[in-house]
């Protein structure tokens, strides 16, 4: 399929080389040489500004699939969308925002990888496996939204375990890949359930990355998707959600990767330096790749003949008229 890139409006090139080739046919019908070499500079000269107006409307061709640089890192982000991350204690808002804003800026700082994305509440969902697709995976992220209170059981850490290893595994079995893990939570477990799975057994899986944890010590409220308060079932007051460090701390030490607050930038920005640095580049073939190429420069060399073609006529018969000239006034001298 072929798709046009103009320099100029379409009229606009249009009305330029209507001008052009009226401007050459008049002079055409006006001249006094001989039709056959008139003819001939007529047509060049049609040909010279079609061939102008067709390289002025730059014709692309569409092309699939190519062989490109790619980092080898494979990024997994690992979010708690529980209620108790959409309390208010976030320096610039909820704990959700500024998750969601961390993640962008990790995907914005480690360009060429691979990303995916898990989030849990009281079940584990995988939004998006492994892709270069990042515009998916922001999408992905800017539909998470507040669950509705009259659903929320509790939460636990080990509700995303499987997903994460089943993720962690898919990545190390691919050649030379280094896999990056960022949990982001606030570190609150709520449901009294058995004893929660040790993430320590995946943390041969984990190459790089920080567990990241939201919210303060004194707390925020939250509300739910339909904007209600969310209220203790023993005090009826307002409910308020804290941070849990030691939680949090427990589960970097499980991984083998840092704990760092989210308000810690100066940290963050150090430890995806140090992976930037440690990572490679592998080279894939991609076929689903779309991109756009010239072909304009196909017409270049006609037009280049063409106008030198003229350049030597025109050059031919200055000379020619210069003899004629140099001829009749040395005849009028003599006489």
């Amino acid at each position: 399929m072929r798709y046009l890139n103009p320099v100029l409006p379409v009229p606009v090139l249009i009305a330029m080389a209507a001008a052009a080739a009226s401007v050459i046919v008049i002079a055409w019908i006006r001249s006094r040489e001989s039709r056959i070499k008139s003819t001939f500079a007529l047509a060049e000269r049609i040909a010279i500004v079609a061939l102008s107006f067709v390289i002025a409307l730059r014709p692309m061709k569409e092309e699939y699939g190519t062989d490109i640089k790619l980092s080898n890192l494979d990024i997994l982000f690992v979010l708690d969308t529980t209620l108790s991350m959409w309390a208010d204690d976030g320096p610039h808002g909820t704990r959700m925002r500024e998750a969601k804003s961390d993640i962008s800026h990790i995907m914005e700082s480690l360009p060429g990888a691979n990303f995916g994305l898990i989030t849990f509440r009281n079940s584990s969902t995988v939004l998006s496996p492994f892709t270069q697709d990042a515009g998916a995976v922001l999408r992905y992220l800017d539909s998470i939204v507040a669950p509705d209170k009259s659903y929320v059981t509790g939460s636990r850490m080990d509700v995303p375990y499987y997903d994460v290893e089943n993720m962690l595994i898919s990545s190390d079995r691919k050649e030379n890949r280094c896999t990056i893990l960022f949990f982001l939570s606030d570190g609150e477990d709520t449901d009294p359930g058995p004893e929660p799975y040790s993430y320590e057994s995946l943390e041969y899986l984990v190459d790089g990355g920080a567990v990241i944890g939201y919210g303060t010590e004194e707390g925020g409220e939250m509300e739910d998707y339909y904007h209600y308060h969310v209220y203790s079932s023993e005090s009826f007051e307002r409910g308020i959600s804290c941070i849990d460090e030691e939680n949090l701390e427990k589960l970097a030490d499980d991984l083998g990767i840092e704990y760092l607050h989210s308000t810690k930038e100066n940290r963050l920005n150090r430890i995806l330096k140090d992976i930037m640095d440690e990572s490679g580049t592998v080279s894939e073939r991609n076929s689903e790749y779309k991109y756009m190429t010239d072909t304009y420069h196909r017409f270049v060399p006609f037009l280049a003949v063409l106008l030198f073609t003229e350049v030597a006529m025109g050059i031919r018969d200055n000379v020619r008229a210069r003899k004629i000239y140099g001829t009749k006034k040395n005849s009028k001298e003599k006489n």
